[in-house]
């Protein structure tokens, strides 16, 4: 059977990818072995829940803010008029690929080995058969089929455990030039993880990657990047799922204009773009590499209540962050 879109991967980027072009009437399969527990701090952002509903069947805990720390410094940025939500990330993935298969998409619950672009339509190659569609949408995360398709080429190394304990209300970051730790409150325990861009952390618990940057291209002829897969992660604000649900929005938008005749493949790559400033934040990101910015970042944020809500603003996304915002933040730190 040919497909007008095959999607390889059932993680957020894929299942609202799969869920909007099987609603728009395009023949969709997702590919995904369904069989793998994703690294994840399960945080659902406070631009996450203003922009999408959130539902009970997932969410563990409601959040009040994030807390942030710096060797033995502890800055909390309680928010105002934004809510976090942490979340069961297997019962979050289940519950899309079910709505995604409830909008007509079909599953297969195999590997890809390999794509093929063929001038009119792709080649997928899996553990068990061949697949040909119009078109692809490449969500597999950091994976060995990301990296043959382009797909994001730095990234952390990230090793996570369960830890009983009790739980609070807010998401921690202990910041670290190179890298983080975080923990994640659950409905009766926490989730404790650390990063290294230099290998993984030498600590038991499952381990997985997170890109750090944009992939240079995230489109193809025939197939388009999405989320972790594009690298469209930001490691400052703890951001993954908005990513990835938007960008396979997106996705989805630019292959059923291109089903119809009336869209690029190109148009992805600047739309993403335009909404997403991630040149903003790796700027950011850079600048708070140095362990004397990074302590006078937290200890700005414990004590000027000032700062602590410029910090709020861009974690919450209240207001578009701009770069004039980062050069006030360096004068204040300097």
């Amino acid at each position: 059977m040919n497909y007008d879109v095959a999607i390889i991967g059932a993680g957020p980027a894929g299942s609202f990818a799969a869920e909007k072009l099987s609603s728009l009437g395009h023949k969709t399969i997702i590919i995904d072995p369904c069989n793998k527990k994703k690294v994840c701090a399960g945080i659902l952002t406070a631009q996450y829940a203003r922009e999408y509903n959130v539902d009970d069947a997932y969410v563990e805990r409601e959040l009040k803010g994030v807390r942030l720390s710096f060797r033995d410094i502890i800055a909390d940025i309680t928010y105002r008029k934004a809510v976090e939500y942490s979340i069961d990330r297997e019962a979050f993935d289940t519950f899309n690929l079910n709505e995604a298969i409830n909008a007509g998409a079909g599953l297969k619950k195999d590997m890809v080995m390999s794509l093929e672009e063929n001038g009119t339509s792709l080649t997928i190659r899996t553990t068990k058969e061949q697949i040909v569609a119009d078109y692809a949408i490449v969500a597999s995360g950091v994976s060995d089929l990301s990296r043959l398709c382009g797909g994001a080429k730095k990234y952390a190394y990230c090793v996570q455990q369960k830890k009983d304990g009790e739980p609070d209300d807010y998401f921690e970051m202990n910041l670290m030039r190179g890298g983080y730790s975080w923990s994640a409150p659950k409905k009766d325990h926490v989730l404790t993880g650390t990063s290294s861009p230099n290998g993984y952390p030498d600590i038991p618990g499952e381990k997985g990657l997170i890109p750090l940057e944009p992939a240079e291209k995230t489109f193809s002829k025939r197939f388009l990047l999405a989320g972790d897969a594009a690298g469209l992660v930001s490691p400052f604000e703890g951001e993954g799922i908005f990513y990835a649900r938007r960008s396979g929005e997106i996705a989805a938008e630019v292959l059923s204009g291109a089903i119809s005749g009336n869209n690029a493949l190109e148009n992805y790559e600047k739309r993403w773009k335009k909404e997403f400033d991630f040149s903003t934040l790796s700027l950011l990101s850079r600048f708070l590499s140095n362990d004397m910015v990074l302590e006078a970042f937290v200890r700005e944020i414990r004590d000027n209540g000032r700062f602590n809500k410029l910090v709020e603003d861009i974690l919450t996304k209240k207001n578009k962050f701009q770069v004039k915002d980062i050069s006030s933040v360096i004068k204040t730190l300097v």
